[in-house]
């Protein structure tokens, strides 16, 4: 079994993450991708994230019907800070030794991937898949973590989950980013205003 596991805080979820998690399904021959809301961050501002309930709902709404996306609370429900580390050895432990586990971030956060809490244990665990995206090289990581780390081919979006929230903040649409389902709940609950 090849379980991808898809780590963000996806405040909110939007066409590109699931435009990105469709790719590495396909691509790679992934039997699930695993999106995985993080509960309290350590590399996050809190004050712009919105409450963890609304994140998984919005999510769950995201993937109704795609039978190989999956959504865990794993790093929701554990207390404190939530580390990658913590949740990959939790999900290996849930699906046993039989399973490849494949972390999936994009470039701008494996640059940073030194600074995480036992990087090389994290990709010896998982083997990481870096989403190429525009002003970001893997040149700069050093070759040690470089070596490990599985490039995947850019993945053109053109949204982000902050400029959603900034354009309901203004009051514009944001129809075509984000599923039906996730831009009713948004208006809904009067998120991001």
């Amino acid at each position: 079994m090849k379980i991808g596991l898809f780590g963000g805080t996806f405040n909110p979820i939007h066409n590109g993450h699931l435009k990105i998690a469709r790719k590495v399904l396909d691509d790679f021959g992934l039997t699930k991708v695993i999106f995985i809301p993080s509960g309290n961050p350590p590399h996050k501002n809190k004050k712009d994230l919105t409450d963890a309930s609304h994140r998984l709902k919005m999510l769950e709404l995201a993937i109704s019907g795609e039978r190989n996306f999956e959504v865990s609370d794993i790093e929701i429900k554990r207390s404190g800070m939530s580390y990658t580390l913590d949740t990959i050895k939790e999900i290996k432990n849930m699906y046993g030794e039989d399973a490849t586990l494949y972390f999936i971030a994009g470039a701008d956060m494996a640059l940073d991937l030194p600074n995480w809490k036992s990087p090389l244990k994290i990709l010896e665990l998982a083997r990481f898949m870096a989403v190429e995206r525009p002003n970001f090289s893997l040149e700069k990581l050093n070759e040690k973590y470089r070596e490990k780390i599985i490039i995947v081919e850019r993945v053109s979006i053109g949204i982000s989950s902050s400029d959603i929230r900034n354009r309901v903040k203004r009051g514009k649409t944001i129809k075509t980013l984000v599923p039906d389902a996730v831009e009713k709940y948004i208006k809904d609950h009067n998120l991001f205003i």
